[in-house]
């Protein structure tokens, strides 16, 4: 029989107030530089050459770094929506998880945990929170409340009982031990509330609660403690760096076992951090966390939501995004944890896996019915050009425009995401939109826009690589066509060389130092929760020579970055 909702005693609301007052205080505490405020600044220092810190080598320009790593100032994190409900899942049960809506995210320099190291949280926040806790608490599951509950209640007054419970949930939930005066705080809600209510369960219910709101269970603490070893250097403690491994491997808090683990000094070495790691990545939510990463670093989300023109593309649908980006996180995870293979394959695999709209889409079979939702690896025929990342329709889509393709765009998007090589935006005051003619190809309207000395600079950065993709049209059906004319798409990549098609520039970007050392930045960024600094590159650079060393396979990057200095150190806050 569920338990009734409650309605907080006027004292419990009083109480439960402090951790909101705090979480207002601590909510505008970032530990961050003045290069990361939550506007894109002009002149900052971690941006790329145009001043946009959304994508590019944030380090690009800056003197020479001194050869001893220096890490980023100590920090707090908000937790993403995924991960605030991924802990109540782990916490409370799944209903308590699904009965909670926490804010949103928001990025910032391409992140959400970036934005979520920025973030200060106003009213509407704080107040979406309160509901969520309260929802949850609400719903959680009495078995999963009973395992933080050892001793058995006298009677709705029972406040050592109170005080057991609030001790080991909050070690959990909080990620660390209460002190003495935070499991009083949290026991009188309790004894409050169930000497009002008459009930026990009533008291455990709002101890929850209030304990959900606190800064403590919404935010990341990685503040560090003096090194023992080096008291002028800081490390995060045993528990903090469970707690960024969990997070950042698993996107969930971490395990009562992780955290026994921690106190007991099984995290003090970087080879126990790393023998604990690789045993994580073991654990299925790893590859949910990856796919994560991979989805909001390759631009795969919304693709369902992507505006596209019936006549044109009468192919279209929603369900086709939503394949497509499946696609590209079944290669992943072949590559990753299947295979354990050379990360890089993902740029020019000669294979795919795809369900019946998508392969006959692709070409691959005649009809969609023929294997309907049911997915099946296929290998691609060479006289497609298709093969890698830049032959799914996932990425030709996205990079494309409503009714025609965009060889900018997807120029742009190799650059920048693939690369790590800022574009700047285009000058106050010149006409971004194409030139308007007797043109029969995407690619003649484009050689006239990039005879403007205006926009030629970048564009011809951008444009060469979109001009090779030019067989796939705006939702990367092949074609050998465009408006009657036999399709030219021999292109070249400066520095590079020529490539023609998806499988040929993948090869040629395997080539690339830029390529694994943009990865390895945009990982760490997606981990740490801050753009690298000048101090930091030493660590990232050791990690790009044993990423290559390793042959590039993701999961001993993952591995080697928990291990880093970069990801164990953290500098004072600021």
């Amino acid at each position: 029989m569920p338990r009734p909702r409650h309605t907080a005693p006027s004292q419990t609301l009083a109480i439960l107030s402090l951790p909101l007052a705090v979480l207002g205080i601590v909510g505008c505490y970032t530990g961050l530089g003045s290069e990361q405020s939550a506007t894109a600044p002009t002149g900052d220092p971690t941006a790329g050459p145009g001043g946009d810190p959304t994508d590019g080598d944030p380090t690009a320009g800056e003197p020479e770094p001194e050869a001893e790593f220096s890490p980023a100032p100590a920090r707090l994190r908000l937790l993403l929506a995924r991960q605030y409900k991924s802990s109540l899942a782990y916490l409370l049960g799944d209903a308590a998880a699904a009965a909670a809506t926490p804010p949103s995210d928001s990025a910032l320099n391409g992140f959400e945990a970036i934005g979520a190291a920025q973030l200060a949280l106003g009213d509407s926040a704080v107040d979406a929170y309160e509901k969520a806790a309260r929802a949850a608490a609400a719903a959680a599951d009495p078995a999963r409340l009973a395992t933080y509950l050892p001793c058995t209640p006298t009677g709705p007054a029972d406040v050592d009982c109170h005080r057991t419970f609030v001790t080991n949930f909050g070690r959990v939930a909080w990620r660390r031990s209460l002190v003495p005066a935070e499991i009083e705080r949290y026991a009188a809600v309790a004894q409050d509330a169930a000497l009002t209510l008459g009930s026990f369960d009533a008291g455990v219910e709002f101890a929850v609660a209030g304990m959900l709101q606190s800064p403590y269970f919404l935010y990341q603490v990685e503040v560090g403690e003096p090194d023992p070893n080096d008291p002028a250097e800081r490390i995060l403690t045993g528990v903090e760096l469970a707690t960024r491994m969990s997070f950042f491997l698993l996107d969930t808090t971490p395990t009562r076992e992780l955290l026994d683990l921690a106190d007991q000094g099984g995290l003090a070495t970087p080879e126990q951090v790393r023998g604990v790691a690789t045993t994580m990545l073991e654990v299925p939510a790893a590859r949910a966390a990856l796919g994560n990463f991979f989805g909001e670093v390759l631009r795969l989300r919304g693709l369902e939501e992507l505006p596209k023109d019936p006549v044109t593309f009468p192919a279209w649908s929603p369900g086709l995004g939503g394949a497509m980006r499946q696609e590209t996180m079944m290669l992943i995870e072949d590559i990753v944890f299947t295979r354990d293979a050379d990360f890089l394959d993902l740029l020019d695999a000669p294979y795919t896996f795809a369900n019946g709209p998508l392969a006959a889409l692709y070409g691959l079979i005649p009809d969609p019915a023929q294997l309907g939702d049911t997915w099946q690896r296929f290998d691609l025929p060479a006289e497609t050009k298709r093969g890698g990342i830049f032959g799914h329709g996932g990425f030709l889509s996205a990079k494309a425009h409503i009714s025609s393709t965009s060889p900018t765009l997807r120029g742009k998007f190799v650059r920048e995401v693939i690369m790590c090589q800022g574009m700047p935006a285009p000058p106050p005051g010149v006409a971004t939109e194409l030139p308007v003619g007797e043109f029969k190809t995407m690619r003649e309207r484009l050689q006239q826009h990039m005879n403007d000395p205006s926009c030629n600079g970048c564009h011809q950065l951008m444009d060469p690589i979109g001009f090779g993709l030019e067989n796939f049209d705006g939702i990367g059906i092949f074609r050998l066509v465009e408006n009657g004319v036999v399709l030219d798409t021999k292109s070249a990549i400066d520095g590079l060389g020529e490539f023609d098609g998806a499988r040929e520039l993948g090869g040629l970007l395997r080539g690339s130092e830029e390529v694994p050392h943009c990865l390895v930045r945009n990982l760490f960024r997606h981990a740490t929760g801050h753009l690298e600094l000048a101090s930091e590159r030493p660590a990232l650079e050791d990690l790009d020579a044993s990423f290559e060393a390793a042959g590039f396979r993701m999961k001993d990057l993952l591995v080697d970055l928990v291990a880093s200095p970069a990801f164990l150190r953290v500098g004072a806050p600021e």
